[in-house]
């Protein structure tokens, strides 16, 4: 789960979307909160707690956890911290880099050069996200590639879904890099 990812080492979110990072530094800290660590979130004062889902009582001290919201230069972070957001790509040597991209309303890609996960925005949680995966399913079931045509009709048929919608959910699994259209020709992408 990628919440889980982020509580272990250094990590900076690349990201343009408020309440991606909004979500994610105060998840984070609810979680940090619940093991019984003592969380301190730096930037606090760019937090719009109006648009916050829930409260995080934080406590900055030379123990604390560090958080940093919405940073805009390397003079922001301090050295002891875990979690970084930024709408740009900062130079934190050890930091594991995720860039975030928008899949749909409320879902999004975090990537790396190592992994991926898909998550949305819930009403107080962030909640893997795993649109897709039956068609996967029958795209395997075809050998793993079929022309768009024949994988839309299968899918439609068999998932009794409309058209339209079989098309979003591969338009999804190409933006999400799980599939790959060359030519009106869908294959399977090899997992890494």
């Amino acid at each position: 789960m990628f919440i889980d990812e982020l509580v272990v080492g250094k990590h900076l979110i690349v990201s343009y979307y408020y309440s991606v990072n909004l979500r994610l530094t105060l998840t984070l800290a609810k979680l940090l909160k619940g093991r019984g660590e003592e969380v301190c979130i730096l930037n606090e004062h760019k937090i719009k707690w109006n648009l916050a889902p829930f409260t995080v009582e934080f406590n900055c001290s030379e123990s604390s956890i560090n958080l940093v919201f919405e940073a805009e230069s390397e003079l922001e972070v301090p050295k002891n911290y875990l979690f970084v957001t930024s709408s740009r790509k900062l130079n934190l040597p050890g930091a594991k880099t995720f860039h975030i991209k928008k899949i749909s309303e409320v879902a999004f890609l975090a990537y790396s050069e190592e992994a991926r996960f898909s998550f949305k925005i819930g009403k107080d949680t962030i909640e893997e996200f795993e649109q897709g995966e039956d068609l996967i399913k029958i795209l395997k079931d075809l050998g793993g590639e079929a022309t768009l045509r024949d994988l839309v009709n299968i899918s439609s048929k068999k998932l009794n879904l409309p058209k339209e919608k079989v098309r979003e959910e591969v338009s999804f699994l190409i933006n999400t890099g799980k599939i790959s259209m060359a030519k009106n020709f869908i294959r399977l992408n090899s997992p890494d």
